[in-house]
């Protein structure tokens, strides 16, 4: 069996976390490296992919995750993607039972919406204790025990009969279902192959990007004929599905091709069998705080930083507001609420054509030596659009008097801009360093939802202080500051270094 290798070099503490993880063949060294397959080898690639010719090359045993079925692959990344979507699902699912909640307890809509907050901050923090786990032990069990875990959460939190009560079952419940949030992208390293990470990268960020949509529409219509505690028999009712799902569907995506014994193939033998399949992998605090040293990493890090700022502004911003303005300046139920976030599903939905385009434009890089940078051409239009969407967003919230549907253009503008730049940027991270893409994507998530916890608490004073269309501009510039510039200056570095 001939295993994937990694001849890029890497320092001294990543190979030693890297030890025995799958390892990827870096682009520039597919030739070089079909070159040196066995005829045999290269005919099991061509009757299971039509093609030897791959990044990485897989192994010759039809237990590589990346010899999978189309049918397995998708069925993998559509349960992790779901995950991701139940992770903010639940967490905006929330928001427009805010001014019912604040009824109930006696406390202003700006207290209740730390039940939301929280949870932001929570499903960031804590994937960063999960992840080294799962990249120990394998995904699928300790998905099934978080998918479980938040079950039992949302239970309590439909029968919290305080504020204190309900702010705990709601930070417990973030602290299990949060590792949907991080995981998906190492789950995508480990099935595809570089020409389809756009794609499936996009799926999965597509999915984070709904979920805080989705929940706050969906639920609107829960809470408008319900009490608060169907809203939370709603998320525990999605958890149990997807322990099912786990159980009948699922399987382990992590794979030790040094070791074969530490695989176990068997999905049902998975469930009881709780082993470490990569036993060298270091469970310790260098683990938990790699991630952290991409602060240092100038190219992950301005990647990292233009989605995280985009996705405040253009989610986080535009998700706060709505309960805000719609509630208090029209005086709207939990339902006519959860139907203005029908813009911001639209347009996410109609971004995701940036995974495929973002694919599309590696793969001719790929073919005229360009570089894995290539496909920052396609952020482009989603800087644009974003800018101008939360523009037209906040104009038309100060000039409307009486409802009309102008600031849900806004949104979907916006909400498109978002989705065209997520999936070029994640995928364009991995491919920096795709041996390290648990702890990259790791590193995204996180920042992205600090700066979305943190904006939760500015974005009101600048409404305030500064009002819809003045404040929503400065967001604006502060996108082309902070993103769009940054993204620009790594293009035309990285495309001069043929990178």
């Amino acid at each position: 069996m001939v295993s994937p290798t990694s001849s890029t070099s890497h320092t001294d503490h990543e190979k030693n976390l890297t030890t025995s993880v799958v390892e990827r063949i870096p682009t520039n060294e597919v030739e070089k490296s079909t070159s040196e397959l066995t005829e045999e080898h290269k005919q099991y690639l061509i009757a299971k992919h039509g093609t030897y010719e791959l990044d990485p090359i897989p192994s010759m045993n039809d237990d590589d995750p990346l010899n999978w079925s189309k049918v397995t692959k998708y069925t993998q990344v559509g349960m992790i993607s779901f995950h991701a979507f139940v992770s903010t699902f639940c967490a905006s699912g929330l928001v427009p039972t805010l001014g019912v909640l604040s009824a109930q307890f006696g406390i202003t809509t700006a207290t209740a919406s730390y039940l939301v907050g929280v949870q932001i901050l929570l499903i960031g923090v804590f994937p960063l204790f999960w992840v080294p786990f799962m990249q120990k032990y394998g995904k699928r069990q300790l998905m099934i025990v978080s998918a479980l875990g938040a079950c039992f959460f949302n239970l309590g939190g439909a029968y919290s009969n305080s504020y204190g009560v309900m702010m705990a079952m709601r930070s417990l419940q973030a602290v299990f279902i949060s590792p949907g949030l991080a995981v998906g992208g190492a789950v995508v390293n480990e099935l595809t192959f570089s020409h389809q990470r756009g794609v499936m990268s996009g799926v999965w960020s597509i999915a984070v990007n709904l979920g805080t949509m989705a929940g706050a529409l969906f639920m609107g219509f829960v809470a408008e004929r319900e009490p608060v505690r169907v809203v939370f028999f709603v998320f525990l009712a999605i958890n149990a599905f997807q322990v099912v799902a786990y159980l009948l569907f699922g399987k382990e995506t992590l794979f030790n091709y040094n070791d074969l014994s530490r695989n176990e193939t068997n999905r049902f033998k998975q469930l009881v069998s709780f082993k470490a399949i990569i036993p060298e992998f270091k469970l310790d605090l260098k683990t938990i705080v790699n991630p952290f040293t991409y602060f240092g990493h100038w190219r992950i890090f301005a990647a990292t930083l233009a989605y995280a700022v985009c996705f405040a502004f253009d989610n986080i911003a535009t998700n706060v507001e709505i309960p805000e303005v719609m509630y208090v300046k029209f005086g709207m139920g939990p339902q006519a609420l959860g139907l203005q976030f029908l813009g911001l599903l639209i347009g996410t939905i109609i971004g995701e054509v940036g995974g495929y385009a973002s694919d599309k434009f590696q793969a001719y890089g790929a073919r005229n030596n360009k570089g894995n940078s290539f496909r920052l051409w396609v952020t482009y239009p989603g800087f644009a659009t974003s800018v101008i969407g939360i523009i037209v967003f906040g104009y038309q919230i100060d000039a409307i008097v009486e409802y009309n549907i102008t600031p849900l253009v806004g949104l979907a503008i916006c909400a498109f801009g978002l989705q065209i730049i997520t999936a070029p940027l994640i995928s364009y991270c991995i491919t920096v360093n795709p041996v390290m893409a648990s702890d990259i994507i790791l590193f995204i998530s996180f920042v992205r939802q600090i700066l979305a916890f943190v904006a939760t608490f500015f974005l009101p004073v600048m409404f305030a202080t500064m009002g819809f269309t003045m404040a929503y501009s400065l967001m604006a510039i502060l996108m082309a500051a902070t993103a769009f510039v940054p993204v620009l200056i790594l293009h035309i570095v990285e495309s001069r270094k043929g990178r």
